[in-house]
């Protein structure tokens, strides 16, 4: 293939931009090993991976390439327009343009550019005791997406556990039914940026266009608008104009609405006045039929023995499992190393640290600090602003609960503290806990997170 001076330096612009994004290890793994296999002024095809990292690609990073093709390329937006289209080494140039597509073919593209990812189906979605409920409510909506009994639907759960593609196989289930259904997907960090740029350069107005005359809104991460107060402003005003004219909402977290920090009042009541479902950890089974269902997918040779260990061993949730793989993928293609249960073992000590154990005191202090926003160290100190002082308490309380350290060995951990200090922050977030319902709420969450 013959390139151009101008699409050589697009080719490389791209390259760059795609690897100063990546995670090193990401970049190693699949990033620099792209390779331009095709241009049109339609179409660009890539390749210079496997079949697994084809795979992998399309999943994950669906939009994040996309963009940058567009941007480096200078593409038009509309999907009808531009296809992009990616091949592993195992397939041919001609086939690799049905096989394997990022963005499908006229008859089946997204006409209204809606976001969505066409690999996140219920269809390819592993179902388990965990998720039951919320894959049954977002399948119901995505039947029934004009006449939904969970209007909002508010799916919530840690990350990695199939929030996104849950709700994109809504989004995918509402197309397939109605083909003309307008439907717009957008994290809420998306949105963000767009009602901040709305306001900077004056187009509030295409903002609201965007997002209020749509059938069908997904919104992924809304926890991401605590504190944000302009996107709050917005996002309150849309949710209603869209729920006064019976259009459906979906939205997902990675906690409760009222865990939610920082969030108005209002908007807590209307994310609630609708279905509220949890996605949970996958149990072990689950987990087993995950794996299965990966290792299927790419071909890999796992023995039955070392599924069942990684299954037994990473227990916190998908995205984990599906980084453990991408691991063992690399080391065995890239680096010819057998699949061998000791060679699991040693990539789960490096990639999870998978011996430590979760329940320490220092693991408990950051869990508490990430969810009252509030620094480990100033836990730690002497510090006695009263928020420093509830986390610290919290903390403490916490350590006690799901440890069997004594008070004076937890003291040691909070910069030396007596162990009267500690027994007097038990007690006294005990007491907070009975009679304030969203503190219970917090903690909760946080002696489930390390249970998990």
């Amino acid at each position: 293939m013959n390139l151009s001076q101008q699409e050589l330096k697009n080719w490389n612009q791209f390259l760059t931009r795609v690897n100063d994004d990546l995670d090193p290890e990401e970049s190693e793994a699949w990033g620099t090993k792209l390779k331009l296999v095709d241009i049109s002024p339609n179409q660009i095809t890539i390749g210079g991976i496997n079949h697994f990292f084809s795979n992998w690609i399309k999943e994950h990073y669906y939009s994040f390439l996309r963009n940058r093709l567009i941007d480096c390329f200078e593409k038009k937006e509309n999907e009808e327009i531009f296809r992009f289209n990616i091949h592993s080494n195992t397939e041919t140039k001609e086939n690799s343009k049905s096989v394997n597509t990022f963005v499908n073919s006229s008859k089946s593209s997204n006409k209204h550019s809606d976001g969505l990812n066409p690999n996140y189906t219920f269809d390819n979605f592993v179902n388990g005791e965990n998720s039951e409920i919320a894959y049954a409510a977002a399948e119901a909506v995505g039947e029934k997406i004009t006449d939904s009994k969970y209007n909002p639907l508010f799916i919530c759960g840690d990350v990695g556990l199939g929030k996104t593609h849950l709700i994109h196989g809504i989004g995918l289930k509402a197309r397939e039914k109605k083909a003309d259904l307008k439907i717009r997907y957008a994290s809420s960090k998306e949105f963000t940026n767009e009602v901040i740029n709305g306001i900077r350069f004056g187009g509030i107005h295409e903002v609201r266009n965007k997002y209020r005359y749509v059938d069908l809104l997904l919104i992924d991460d809304i926890h991401f608008i605590e504190k944000k107060e302009a996107t709050q402003e917005e996002f309150f005003h849309t949710f209603n104009d869209l729920i006064q004219n019976n259009k459906q909402i979906v939205i997902t977290a990675d906690r409760y609405p009222r865990e939610i920090k920082n969030l108005e009042e209002r908007l807590v009541n209307r994310f609630n006045s609708g279905m509220v479902a949890r996605i949970n950890p996958p149990n072990l089974e689950t987990r087993e039929a995950i794996i299965r269902n990966k290792v299927e997918d790419t071909g890999l040779p796992i023995d039955d023995k070392t599924i069942n260990f990684i299954a037994a061993s990473v227990k916190t949730n998908v995205r984990d499992i599906e980084g453990i793989l991408v691991n063992i993928e690399a080391n065995w293609s890239l680096l010819g190393q057998d699949i061998s249960l000791e060679t699991v073992k040693r990539i789960l000590k490096e990639v999870l640290n998978i011996e430590n154990n979760p329940k320490t005191v220092d693991n408990i202090i950051k869990l508490v600090a990430d969810k009252l926003q509030v620094k480990t160290g100033d836990i730690k100190s002497n510090k006695r602003d009263s928020e420093i002082s509830r986390a610290r308490q919290i903390a403490m309380f916490t350590a006690k609960e799901v440890t069997n350290l004594s008070y004076p060995v937890i003291g040691k951990h909070f910069g030396g503290k007596n162990h009267t200090t500690v027994i007097h922050a038990c007690k006294k977030t005990k007491e907070r806990i009975s009679e304030d319902a969203e503190l219970r709420q917090v903690v909760t969450s946080i002696i489930r997170d390390l249970s998990n």
